[in-house]
């Protein structure tokens, strides 16, 4: 059921979805302070593993040392250079591609070429800059603030759904990303309402489930939809044989949490999604995407088998629906560019309007919120 018994107003105003000014205040008060995805375990599997990301603009090195993750700023203390360009590796130790700083796992300075040419060291500068980071379930967080809020409290209940099982189960299957040419708001929007399933993705979605098999929560730090899955008898049948063997009592509900202000997460059966949206400019964002399936407890040739095909076909499907979705942004921008239009919103899309009373809490719109319930 729904929470809302009449439809709502549409808080934010077209302008909000091209405004350079909302955009500054979107990335300084809802975007930085929060925890980022950054990867999975998948991307660090051994000792010395690194990926290399941007974050907000900043760039991050992550890195696996003595089985823990640790995150530092990718630049070298000595002469400014990126400590290095290539997207992962291995490495032995953190070593500058400039000068051949070497820097410890706590990011002091290691080993230095030529070192008495620097005498005296004062320490203390000559240090990386290290980020903290948070492993929950298969998923590598990272925050750029110096003393963050913990992440439970921007994951709230969608924590326990990554962790209910553990981190080893999950086998990424695929990876992929998008830039959009849209505000990411029409994106995030997008994603949490079911409204437009029978429109867009006729051809990939049998129908949107009806209220009475719709459960919404509107929390501070989220939303949630929980939905019976209507599909096809085939797939049924496929999954009633595949499902049992990769883990017995797998639920087949529908689960979608949208974590404010641009990190999704969608359970079903055996199936992990998981998407991260950034703002670019203010009309045009970037999505990550990661599709995880369990893996067996006792794993043998032919579960492994079973989770390679299962994540398989569930990844095309997910590629078909987000790029029907895709096509659709260019003009839900241009039509917010040209809209003479307050717009209005259903019960059925009420998480949309969860999102734009944060946004506007978060952003000084207040007034818009207060309009809204005179």
């Amino acid at each position: 059921m729904f929470i809302h018994q009449s439809k709502l107003p549409h808080v934010l105003l077209p302008e909000h979805y091209w405004s350079a000014e909302l955009f500054d205040q979107e990335q300084a008060k809802l975007f930085r302070p929060q925890w980022h995805w950054v990867g999975s375990l998948a991307d660090l599997p051994g000792e010395g593993d690194f990926l290399t990301k941007d974050v907000m603009g900043t760039p991050v090195l992550i890195r696996k040392s003595s089985g823990t993750v640790h995150c530092y700023l990718n630049v070298c203390p000595h002469r400014h250079s990126m400590l290095s360009h290539q997207p992962s590796g291995n490495c032995e130790t953190i070593k500058c591609q400039y000068h051949g700083w070497e820097f410890t796992e706590s990011g002091k300075t290691g080993k230095i070429p030529d070192a008495k040419s620097f005498r005296p060291m004062p320490g203390g500068p000559e240090c990386l800059t290290k980020f903290k980071t948070s492993l929950i379930g298969p998923l590598i967080f990272v925050n750029l603030a110096p003393d963050p809020d913990p992440i439970a409290n921007q994951l709230g209940v969608t924590q326990a759904v990554l962790e209910q099982y553990a981190a080893d189960r999950w086998r990424r299957v695929d990876h992929w990303d998008f830039d959009f040419p849209a505000n990411w708001k029409i994106v995030a929007e997008n994603t949490v309402e079911s409204y437009h399933l029978d429109s867009v993705h006729s051809q990939t979605l049998q129908a949107a489930a009806c209220e009475e098999d719709i459960e919404h929560e509107i929390h501070d730090s989220g939303t949630v939809m929980r939905s019976t899955t209507i599909a096809p008898a085939f797939y049924k049948r496929l999954a009633d044989f595949v499902l049992p063997r990769l883990q017995p009592g797998c639920d087949h509900q529908y689960q979608l949490h949208h974590c404010f202000p641009g990190l999704f997460v969608i359970r079903i059966d055996a199936m992990l999604q998981v998407m991260s949206l950034t703002p670019i400019t203010a009309t045009s964002c970037h999505m990550d995407v990661s599709v995880f399936i369990l893996r067996a407890e006792k794993e043998t040739a032919f579960t492994r088998l079973l989770t390679t095909m299962w994540g398989r076909l569930k990844s095309s499907v997910i590629r078909k629906i987000l790029a029907e979705d895709a096509a659709i942004y260019p003009d839900l921008q241009r039509g917010m560019e040209n809209s003479p239009f307050k717009g209005s919103i259903s019960t059925r899309e009420e998480l949309v309007f969860a999102l734009q009373e944060y946004v506007a809490r978060n952003c000084g719109l207040d007034h818009l919120i207060d309009k809204t319930d005179a």
